[in-house]
């Protein structure tokens, strides 16, 4: 009977140890609860596509991906403590995903230290691939650079007149990094810019009242604004019955973001000027096609920025893994440098000196066509990767000023 019993425990060790072989395991970080649920279900999802995908053609190099999830709730040490596990217990062979920018520099220390490949996917600090730069973390979204110098140039371009900029931003890294970008841009490119005041709510504030009768009674021409998922859901219905967005130009980062349509319906403002990391009806490409159509038909609603940005994601890893011909860290590393990929939004290259996705970036103004149920964007523009992204040289002199 002990024999058997010893017998039976053996095969299941083994049995679990061929499993792992022949599996690529990538220890998923979302948050599926909170304000920033939609972000990280969107990315989740979209990441599960790609995982479907390649597994049904067989995988890569003979192994199946498994996207392992759990909810960081977008809490710096809840994504620290979920990497750690991932690393010593489950031993993924990759770290996926953080929405939060604070998340994703304290998740891309742990890949450092632990000499674990990392693809973030949403968090968008330029310090994880510039100023915190480490060779084993990789971005396949983009970056606090590329969302606010883009933003700078369609309102300095379509709107010249305006002057008098306010900044209503979450009190953290994200929110306070793309106020300074946005100014230091919008400066340069009209000198007559003038920056007079600026809010800093919590994440997850309830009441915005007070925020919101302080930009009304400073009467800027435009507000820049970097409140993002349910945040910025909640400052839109609070703002809505003051006409806020009537009396004066808004220019938010994700303020054409579909779960925010989604959740606004027909009381969507129009006429905010938005970038979109990524948006389902630019580019018209097959490619974007057949990801838009796939998404739709699997959940019933049309993928975000943050559903393509978990989808690249995963391709980037397995084009980078096919490669390499092998799993090996620094085999994969070096597939992973200047890699280019056929996304859906298009040519996609992860720059071989700092690992940011590099990839042309469209800005536009929310309003409404007849062949869509939620506002999108339009009246777009579609900038250039080198005109939006840091450049080298920049990238080369923080990584000096931080030895």
């Amino acid at each position: 009977m002990r024999k058997t019993a010893i017998a039976v425990a053996m095969l299941l060790v083994l049995a679990s140890a061929a499993s792992a072989a022949d599996t690529i395991k990538l220890g998923g970080m979302f948050p599926l609860s909170g304000r920033a649920e939609d972000l990280g279900r969107g990315c989740k999802l979209g990441a599960e596509q790609a995982v479907e995908e390649i597994n049904a053609k067989g995988g890569v190099l003979g192994k199946k991906f498994e996207l392992l999830s759990a909810d960081d709730k977008a809490n710096v040490q809840e994504s620290v403590n979920l990497s750690k596990r991932y690393i010593q217990k489950d031993g993924v062979d990759f770290l996926f995903g953080v929405v939060s920018s604070a998340g994703a520099l304290a998740v891309a220390e742990v890949a450092k230290q632990e000499k674990v490949i990392t693809m973030i996917t949403i968090g968008s600090t330029d310090g994880v691939t510039k100023d915190k730069w480490n060779r084993y973390t990789f971005r396949s979204g983009m970056g606090n650079s590329q969302e606010a110098n883009s933003l700078s140039l369609y309102t300095a371009k379509k709107y010249p007149k305006l002057t008098k900029f306010y900044n209503i931003g979450p009190d953290y890294e994200y929110g306070r990094t793309m106020w300074e970008l946005f100014k230091t841009k919008t400066k340069e490119l009209n000198p007559k810019a003038q920056f007079i005041g600026e809010q800093w709510p919590k994440l997850a504030t309830p009441d915005y009242t007070s925020y919101i009768n302080a930009i009304l009674q400073a009467k800027p021409d435009a507000v820049f604004c970097s409140l993002w998922g349910g945040d910025l859901v909640a400052f839109f219905k609070q703002a809505q019955p003051y006409g806020l967005f009537t009396k004066m130009k808004w220019v938010i980062a994700t303020g054409a973001d579909v779960a925010l349509a989604r959740a606004m319906g027909k009381e969507m403002p129009t006429g905010i000027i938005a970038d979109q990391r990524y948006y389902f009806h630019w580019p018209n490409s097959k490619k974007n096609q057949e990801f838009v159509k796939a998404y739709l038909a699997k959940n019933k609603e049309y993928p975000s920025a943050w559903s393509a940005q978990g989808y690249d994601g995963v391709y980037f890893l397995a084009e980078a893994i096919r490669k390499a011909g092998s799993l090996d860290k620094e085999k994969v590393i070096a597939a992973l440098e200047g890699l280019t990929i056929d996304a859906p939004r298009g040519k996609a290259t992860l720059r071989k000196e700092d690992h940011q996705l590099y990839a042309d970036y469209m800005v536009g103004e929310t309003g409404w066509d007849k062949n869509y149920p939620i506002a999108i964007v339009t009246n777009t523009e579609v900038f250039p990767a080198d005109k939006v992204i840091y450049s080298l040289a920049e990238w080369k002199k923080a990584q000096e000023t931080n030895k």
